[in-house]
């Protein structure tokens, strides 16, 4: 690691702690230059391969964590959630949907994901995001799958 003093490029590392828990795996490390003894603090993050999401339309985009955070938020929206809860679940779906490290994820997939969390952690939040996600051709289809949801039965 180089010095941000005097750009040697060699250093120690002086203490290590993981799980610093703004970004999930990070490591920082506190280091002291060998040559001049600046000492200074990295922060290491692992770099994930490339996961691209297939959209309704058959376009392609990269898999972005923000659009899931915004999507829990606006079904949260009427619950006041501290930022802190809304962050925890999208990490929560995130890590269920990364685990299997997929190379490519369908919106659905996603969708059924956040879905997922949502029905057990808010019903309420869970309906209006079931009602952005789903495409119903009618009034009637959605209050039949609300009254599937009220008796119980996932959708």
């Amino acid at each position: 690691m180089r010095c941000p003093r005097c750009d040697h490029g060699e250093s120690r590392v002086l203490d290590t702690r993981t799980g610093t828990g703004a970004i999930p795996g990070a490591v920082k490390r506190r280091r002291q230059c060998l040559s001049c003894g600046f000492r200074f603090s990295t922060l290491e993050v692992p770099v994930r391969e490339e996961i691209t999401v297939l959209k309704r339309d058959g376009s392609l985009e990269e898999f972005d964590r923000q659009k899931i955070v915004a999507g829990l938020q606006c079904a949260l929206k009427k619950g006041n959630r501290r930022r802190e809860e809304v962050e925890a679940l999208a990490d929560r779906v995130v890590r269920q949907l990364l685990a299997p490290r997929p190379v490519q994820l369908t919106a659905e997939e996603i969708g059924n994901a956040v879905m997922g969390c949502l029905r057990d952690y808010d019903p309420l939040a869970y309906a209006r995001f079931l009602s952005v996600h789903r495409s119903f051709a009618d009034l009637e289809e959605f209050q039949k799958t609300l009254g599937q949801i009220s008796h119980g039965n996932p959708v």
